[in-house]
């Protein structure tokens, strides 16, 4: 384990220097921050408060860091034949994917904070905010991974990443429509974590629906973990 966990360190180091080098993943990343900074202050003049602005950004910034960063980097390896590389040098695909996703949840976790801050909110929320959204993002991050491991190159990944993304925003974007549509996002990856944020901030948090809520996050942290397995068996890390 002592050895898995050096691997996994210097693979981290690695990767996290690489996403500052990767443009179009760094910019991908940063956009959910800029669209938070603009909104604040264009929204604000039209009475928007900072619990719609957060949740409203929150949504876009899980489903594009957590998916796209994760599958965009791990097709990149698998397109530079990186990876090929690294199973050569006694390096598992398991520690391969686990530093991939603990920089994605890094990346995440940093852009989430920063969307917090700037939204306004009570910053005493800030510590229960960050268990929720890691937590919350752990499913998609596992999907991003399943994603990348199905592209054989980053132009491939982004085919893939575009309707992933979708599948799992759109309901949350349009869940205030109807009940039919609110039913369909109550059990996506990320309406549980935005209504997790919502209970957090305004005070509800202990409460049956967080209960649900916090199930069905659980239930596809198994579901993608489970699709990754499968297709890491099936397809390995070559192409």
């Amino acid at each position: 384990m002592d050895i898995s966990m050096r691997k996994i360190g210097v693979l981290f180091k690695k990767d996290f220097t690489d996403f500052f080098k990767n443009m179009a993943v760094f910019v991908s990343c940063i956009i959910p921050v800029i669209f938070a900074v603009v909104y604040k202050y264009m929204l604000a003049d039209m009475g928007v408060g900072a619990l719609y602005l957060m949740n409203m950004i929150l949504g876009l910034n899980l489903a594009m860091i957590s998916v796209m960063l994760t599958a965009t980097t791990i097709a990149e390896e698998k397109e530079k034949f990186t990876l090929r590389t690294l199973m050569l040098s006694n390096v598992s695909g398991v520690e391969v994917f686990t530093s991939k996703m603990l920089v994605t949840s890094l990346i995440m976790l940093i852009s989430n904070t920063l969307i917090f801050l700037i939204s306004g909110v009570e910053i005493g929320l800030l510590p229960l905010y960050i268990v929720i959204t890691v937590i919350g993002g752990i499913p998609l991050i596992l999907l991003g991974a399943s994603v990348g491991i199905l592209a054989r190159d980053q132009m491939n990944a982004g085919v893939y990443e575009v309707p992933v993304m979708l599948l799992f925003v759109l309901p949350t974007v349009f869940s205030g429509i109807n009940s039919t549509v609110d039913k369909i996002a109550a059990f996506t990856p990320c309406q549980p974590t935005l209504d997790l944020v919502f209970r957090l901030q305004t005070g509800k948090l202990a409460s049956g629906e967080s209960l649900m809520n916090a199930a069905v996050i659980l239930a596809w942290i198994v579901i993608a973990a489970i699709i990754l397995i499968l297709l890491y068996r099936k397809r390995g890390t070559d192409n």
